[in-house]
């Protein structure tokens, strides 16, 4: 045991510098690691402010001021959840907007971060109805039926599918989705029967 001590300590003398070196290092990039943490929270909390204030002018359909400050926030505070969130907020009010090629690229560029199934979903349907081809409008659609979580929105989201195979003239692809809907409640019932009706009516 004394000659392990003794070699241990040899080697500590040996290699003085560089062991000191390397624990100053160990400690310096803790330090930094807890301040860039405490920083990259303190970013995240408010960009979450800022969203939740301009959620407030979205709201009240004021959005030139809504949009401004969605838009800053994309800018000032990119990396976190809030602008992926702003981003998806940009994304709907360009679709409203009719301005497909802005609205598309926000929302691909926000909907796989986005945290809540209702906004995901949300995004796929419209990337789904911005899309002119017929196959990759059906595989975003049926992203957006996995992002949720109600039966009532998965049904939705199926009379979508169907209305899209109208379209294009499938009738029996519209009216094999139809058929294959359970309505479990009065929600989209009225949906539901006239897309079918419109489904029937093809050639």
């Amino acid at each position: 045991m004394e000659n392990y001590l003794k070699q241990i300590s040899a080697y500590y003398t040996e290699n003085k510098r560089t062991i000191n070196i390397f624990l100053i290092s160990l400690v310096v990039g803790i330090v930094l690691g807890f301040i860039w943490t405490s920083s990259a929270e303190k970013k995240e909390l408010e960009a979450h402010e800022q969203l939740s204030n301009s959620l407030v002018y979205l709201e009240r359909g004021d959005f030139d001021n809504s949009e401004l400050q969605l838009s800053m926030i994309v800018e000032d505070y990119n990396g976190t959840k809030s602008a992926d969130h702003a981003k998806f907020y940009l994304g709907r009010i360009a679709f409203i907007n009719n301005d497909t090629n802005k609205a598309s690229n926000l929302l691909k560029e926000s909907v796989k971060n986005l945290e809540y199934p209702n906004l995901k979903t949300e995004a796929y349907i419209m990337l789904a109805r911005m899309e002119t081809d017929s196959k990759k409008a059906m595989r975003l659609f049926n992203s957006a039926q996995k992002a949720t979580i109600s039966q009532a929105e998965k049904n939705y989201v199926s009379i979508l599918k169907a209305r899209r195979m109208i379209n294009d003239n499938n009738k029996e692809g519209a009216l094999e989705i139809l058929d294959a809907i359970e309505l479990e409640s009065n929600a989209y019932k009225e949906m539901f029967e006239h897309t079918y009706g419109m489904a029937s009516a093809l050639n």
